[in-house]
């Protein structure tokens, strides 16, 4: 009988994870390594944070080393594996090449949306207190402020032709008729 305690995981954190004393409550048995890039991945928010693949991008990430005792909870959270699911995600630490598990975003879980006032902020703790660059952070956020935006200038146009395509069908006679019908 094997008698090994379970190994620990590399956990790769990018968004509200990476706030040290959330993790604290989450996974009190795990511990903080060290903050990171993670090449080839772009930070997005979709009211929540998430990372997708793409070449020419980085992301700033804090790596954990994730007690088994903790992932039940953590899992929970991210609301595994309706929400995110897991994926090992292969990164260059100092020159080697490491695997560590991140939480995607189920496909078509959520729209591009800017994060909650609240959320931002304990994410942007988490960069200060890990000393993580912020500009990607504030850039991840700018990009889902504008979509944002798009989406709803595009759907007030939608609004405004449909108000103008029942404008045109209206009878400019109409009136007249329905005055001179009751002697107006």
């Amino acid at each position: 009988m094997d008698n090994k305690e379970p190994k620990n995981l590399l956990y790769i954190a990018y968004g509200s994870n990476i706030n040290l004393w959330q993790m604290a409550l989450r996974c009190p048995h795990s511990k903080p390594l060290d903050p990171a890039m993670l090449k080839g991945w772009e930070l997005e928010f979709r009211g929540v944070a998430n990372i997708v693949p793409n070449k020419d991008a980085e992301v700033p990430i804090l790596l954990w080393e994730l007690d088994p005792r903790d992932i039940p909870r953590l899992d929970h959270y991210e609301g595994f594996p309706h929400s995110y699911y897991k994926e090992n995600v292969e990164f260059d630490l100092n020159g080697e090449k490491c695997v560590g598990m991140a939480y995607l975003m189920t496909k078509d879980t959520r729209q591009i949306n800017p994060p909650s006032s609240y959320y931002m902020q304990t994410i942007w703790e988490g960069y200060l207190e890990n000393g993580m660059d912020t500009s990607y952070l504030l850039e991840a956020q700018s990009r889902a402020l504008d979509v944002s935006s798009q989406r709803e200038i595009e759907s007030r146009q939608d609004m405004y032709e449909l108000e103008e395509q029942f404008d045109e069908d209206d009878d400019p006679d109409m009136e007249d008729d329905i005055q001179m019908s009751f002697g107006i």
